[in-house]
């Protein structure tokens, strides 16, 4: 099934450690704080315990969204897409278009 992940997350590091971790399931960052990307359902369950276990009892919100072909189909686009890949000298989103 595709997922639709968008986070809110304040602490510099923790953000760098979740957008890491979605990276490491496949999924393909889509803006500053929205990953997206088809995951299993053992995938999506690791996912979860994963993330708990990253955000702990810190005041932070991650959110995931399942997206059926429907939906998916009937989304919206507006503008120039952008690449986000993190630069590993500052740790730091840079982005690039498409």
């Amino acid at each position: 099934m595709r997922y639709l992940v968008i986070y809110d997350i304040t602490d510099d590091n923790l953000r760098i450690r979740v957008a890491e971790t979605l990276k490491d399931y496949g999924l393909t960052h889509i803006q500053y704080s929205a990953f997206f990307g088809y995951l299993r359902r053992d995938e999506l369950n690791s996912l979860i315990v994963d993330l708990k276990r990253l955000i702990g009892d810190a005041v932070e919100n991650v959110q995931i969204y399942p997206l059926c072909d429907l939906c998916f189909r009937g989304r919206k686009v507006i503008g120039k897409p952008k690449r986000y890949e993190l630069d590993e000298e500052t740790k730091r989103p840079k982005f690039a278009y498409f």
